[in-house]
């Protein structure tokens, strides 16, 4: 055994031990930081020399291990953050407001809760309601106090997190410190944990330390003990603020973004929140929070057209609160543009929610790895198909002439396009025939009952009997099924039109025909004459003039022979000279008006105009989150549209 480093060992237990009773007593003489490094190296030393004192701290670590990670409800809210990559949506958010930017750390949010000076839980966001105990490894995470001197209630949010320090004796293994926290803290074993050598970063003080401002809050946090998160707030442009926090965590703690926070408690008390954000606070990101998984299948979905979209399924992971395990690939070509030109299973994908709703795939790979397909038993995704996965009848390759590749099945009488169309037209946006699921109706086709929408309004004639027969189905829902589609037959020329299926007319568009079409058999007079442009109605356009006259309409004619229309009555235009002749756009839920249709009925009714995308010619962008960073604020913002509220919209267009 080395002497030297013996009696290293030996001072190094003193000073440890020296330290925590100090800590025990509410007099810390170093910093969590400073216990940590010098904890590791005594461990180093201890096992390189097979030696140790009785008293060691090393040795005093009591591990546990748990069988299962099990699901508590937090004592408050954990939600997520608003998000943008503009710092003048950031401004706009701050307005005059003090607040402090701080790192946004990329780890695992966790909670922590003290009683009477001890800790007493330890839990993951999860979904920001539920998360999962990790009590038991947080008792062994040095940065983590186990007793601190306060008496009084004291719960504190942060981040689990590895630093690059840490880092570097785990990187062969895994690909980034944030998965590998994440990870590590929910092991069920917690010295597997300890050795992964975590971090705690308090970032806020939910209950305790009665401050009204945040930094002083975390000020008082790490007096106590904590690692608090690095933040600013001096500086005159937040450019600036940026730029310090860049340089506070450089080399040092993984972050992914800045986080602007309001410093008032009480002030942030009274901006309450959203379903899915606080908000008193906006993340700045440098770049999309990524989620890395594993391809395990393509599959294809079939739209009312005929046209296969591949998705593709994959290893389930958690994202902003909710599981996410199938994203679109949108057509052949974006599909092989992102996967490669031989997808496998097991290939590794990097995935986001773009505007925070929807799945997407950022990029996968490494591509074509051969190895990894023949350690894995040679297995490939299904990214070529010959027939179509619902019919097998053959299916064509069809190149746009932007170059994008689509696939179509051929078979007009496809099951996969019967039952979209029959959903479509059962659906909200349709006749909303009640107790109609998709999978009713799947039973239906799969019965033989229905291969048109026609066949629906004969099933009550011709198979009522066998119906009632059908596991699953009472008589008391097969009557209010049958019941539900014979009160269909009763309906109004807008909602038929809108649920045959026309690309690109929906319900308000539709609505917006029946002002020049008292009956069916107008409309489809106005379709098969020559001389008739649909581009003349307002709000509509050549792409809608041209899906209107080539619509195939066989159907539709057999099923308006069975249906008794209801007069509709016509929207009566009252002009308001605060609206006629301005165009608006509408995003983002809704909180006053019933729907975006609704909102739409009530701007044409004024002699106004609705628009689906944001021009020059738009006079304002309705959005009650006006600070999101949706493609449609950034667009009003890049051309000076102003976005509005639905309250603002109220207030300054709508009269009395």
């Amino acid at each position: 055994m080395n002497n030297i480093e013996k009696i290293r060992i030996i001072k190094l237990t003193s000073i440890l031990n020296d330290a925590t009773k100090e800590y025990d007593k509410g007099t810390p003489i170093m910093t969590d930081k400073e216990w940590d490094d010098l904890y590791f190296e005594l461990k180093e030393l201890e096992e390189k020399n097979n030696f140790s004192l009785e008293n060691s701290p090393v040795q005093k670590i009591v591990f546990s291990e748990v069988s299962e990670l099990k699901k508590v409800k937090h004592n408050h809210l954990m939600l997520s953050l608003n998000k943008t990559k503009d710092l003048i949506e950031v401004e706009k958010f701050l307005q005059d407001y003090d607040y402090i930017a701080m790192a946004k750390m990329d780890g695992l949010t966790c909670s922590l809760r003290y009683l009477n000076g001890e800790l007493v839980s330890a839990e993951t966001r999860g979904n920001g309601e539920i998360g999962e105990d990790i009590f038991h490894n947080a008792l062994i995470i040095p940065s983590i106090p186990k007793k601190i001197d306060y008496l009084d209630e004291l719960i504190v949010d942060g981040e689990i997190i590895c630093t690059y320090d840490n880092f570097e004796n785990f990187k062969d293994k895994y690909k980034n410190p944030r998965n590998f926290a994440s990870g590590s803290i929910r092991l069920l074993n917690s010295k597997e944990c300890f050795s992964r050598k975590l971090t705690f970063i308090v970032w806020d003080i939910i209950k305790g330390f009665d401050n009204d401002y945040l930094h002083n809050r975390l000020l008082t946090a790490e007096n106590f003990g904590f690692t608090i998160v690095p933040w600013t707030g001096d500086n005159s442009t937040l450019e600036q603020d940026v730029e310090e926090i860049k340089e506070m965590t450089r080399n040092l703690y993984p972050i992914d973004g800045v986080v602007f926070k309001i410093e008032s408690r009480k002030i942030s008390e009274t901006l309450g929140h959203t379903d899915h954000h606080f908000n008193n606070a906006i993340a700045y990101k440098f770049y999309d929070e990524t989620y890395e998984t594993h391809l395990k299948n393509i599959e294809w979905t079939m739209g009312r057209t005929g046209i296969l979209t591949p998705v593709a399924i994959f290893d389930p992971i958690d994202i902003d609160g909710s599981t996410v395990e199938r994203a679109s690939l949108h057509n052949v070509s974006i599909m092989r543009e992102t996967l490669g030109e031989c997808a496998y299973v097991g290939e590794a994908l990097q995935v986001y929610k773009a505007n925070q709703i929807i799945p997407q795939i950022a990029e996968a790979g490494p591509k074509c790895d051969y190895s990894y397909i023949v350690s894995h038993g040679g297995l490939s995704a299904n990214d070529v198909i010959e027939r179509c996965p619902y019919c097998e009848h053959s299916i064509v390759y069809k190149k746009s002439e932007e170059g994008v590749i689509n696939v179509y099945c051929t078979n007009p009488q496809c099951n996969g396009q019967l039952v979209n169309r029959l959903d479509h037209f059962c659906g909200k946006k349709g006749l909303d025939i009640k107790g109609l699921s998709k999978a009713t109706l799947e039973k239906f086709i799969e019965w033989g009952w229905v291969e048109s929408i026609e066949d629906l309004y004969h099933i009550s004639e011709r198979y009522r009997s066998d119906f009632l027969l059908k596991p699953g189905f009472g008589v008391k829902s097969v009557t209010k099924i049958l019941n539900a589609i014979e009160d269909s037959k009763h309906t109004t020329l807008d909602a038929f039109i809108s649920a045959i299926g026309i690309p690109l007319i929906g319900r308000a568009t539709a609505k917006e025909l029946i002002n020049y079409f008292e009956t069916y058999e107008d409309f489809r007079n106005a379709v098969t004459d020559n001389n008739y442009h649909f581009f003349d109605i307002n709000n509509f356009g050549e792409e809608m003039n041209n899906s209107i006259k080539k619509f195939d309409y066989t159907e539709a004619d057999k099923i308006a022979k069975l249906l008794n229309f209801q007069i509709t009555e016509k929207t009566t235009i009252k002009e308001n000279s605060k609206i006629k002749d301005k165009t608006f756009c509408i995003t983002g839920k809704l909180k006053i008006f019933k729907n975006r249709a609704e909102l739409s009925e009530k701007i044409k009714s004024q002699g106004g105009k609705v628009s689906d995308s944001v021009s020059m010619k738009t006079e304002a962008l309705i959005n009650n989150d006006t600070a999101s960073n949706s493609s449609k604020n950034k667009t009003a913002q890049k051309l000076g549209i102003k976005i509005i509220s639905e309250e603002d919209f109220i207030n300054q267009y709508l009269e009395n």
